[in-house]
């Protein structure tokens, strides 16, 4: 997103820089013009002429840069909605798995409550039962009583 963000300024900053250029190109042109209506030297006038000409390089120069700058937006643009796919795959990936971790988790779960249920069972069972073949005496039950 930084990228994007700093490709995209770089854009913006190459569009003013274009900008400025054609305003001082225009500056200089009607410079030259008034120049014309006043006499002056050949010199001031061949300045003037040098500097429209090199105005229209640097906007030539600045044209190539916003190409460069918006070849650059687009490829930040491109890596941003690439990681953004890949982050959309990831996240429907992990909420997959934790699905996944949760019926497992459900499915432990159960088959512990399962084996601890079996295993009550078995216990309850194998005291009714020792407490149906153990008859105690009345001696023995004072005893069992006395120690429950």
């Amino acid at each position: 997103m930084r990228v994007l963000a700093g490709a995209q300024a770089s854009y913006q900053e190459a569009l003013s820089a274009k900008r400025d250029l054609v305003s001082k190109l225009g500056e200089a042109l009607q410079r030259r013009e008034q120049l014309g209506g006043v006499s002056v030297s050949a010199l001031s006038f061949q300045m003037e002429n040098d500097f429209i000409g090199g105005t229209k390089q640097r906007i030539i120069q600045s044209d190539q840069a916003i190409v460069r700058a918006t070849r650059s937006v687009e490829k930040a643009l491109r890596a941003y909605l690439y990681a953004r796919k890949q982050l959309r795959m990831i996240e429907t990936l992990r909420e997959k798995h934790f699905v996944e971790f949760k019926r497992e988790l459900a499915r432990r779960e159960q088959k512990n409550l399962d084996d601890l249920y079996t295993m009550r069972s078995r216990l309850v069972s194998a005291f009714s039962m020792q407490d149906g073949a153990d008859q105690p005496s009345s001696d023995e039950g004072e005893e069992v009583e006395g120690i429950a």
